[in-house]
């Protein structure tokens, strides 16, 4: 099953994940919101950073979890390969990141996601032979 996959938008970019699991989604969609950012198969896994994100529902949650991973690379210029992504409750999830920080010899810098828009969200189960769908539109 494929991980992850860009739908069409005439400005921005809108990625949707799939996953066996809410989490797996979740994971799926983070890598391609990066696979937006650089060459994913570029990235070696040299640091790991935990974080947590609370939120009111799981939308919330998703949008906080990805504008934090935004908020990482922007700081840290952390670019990050893969993820885990558990979830301690309805409202909060904890997640360890892998990755590295950017490095203009290795890795390509493709656009730069500026945002994570509750516009266009969407999270369903049992759709279209995945057990978990999420999709989200990023600002580019």
């Amino acid at each position: 099953m494929k991980r992850f996959e860009f739908l069409e938008h005439t400005a921005d970019v809108i990625v949707k994940g799939y996953g066996d699991s809410l989490a797996e989604a979740f994971e799926a969609t983070a890598e391609g919101m990066f696979a937006v950012i650089t060459d994913l198969s570029k990235i070696e896994r040299q640091r790991e950073i935990s974080l947590e994100v609370e939120s009111i529902d799981r939308e919330g949650l998703l949008v906080a979890f990805l504008s934090k991973l935004i908020y990482i690379h922007e700081v840290e210029q952390f670019i990050m390969k893969d993820c885990t992504v558990t979830f301690e409750n309805e409202n909060k999830l904890k997640a360890v990141i892998r990755g590295a920080t950017f490095n203009e010899q290795k890795h390509e810098y493709g656009m730069n996601v500026k945002a994570v828009s509750y516009h266009m969200l969407n999270i369903t189960e049992g759709s279209n032979n995945h057990p978990y769908c999420v999709q989200v539109l990023l600002d580019v």
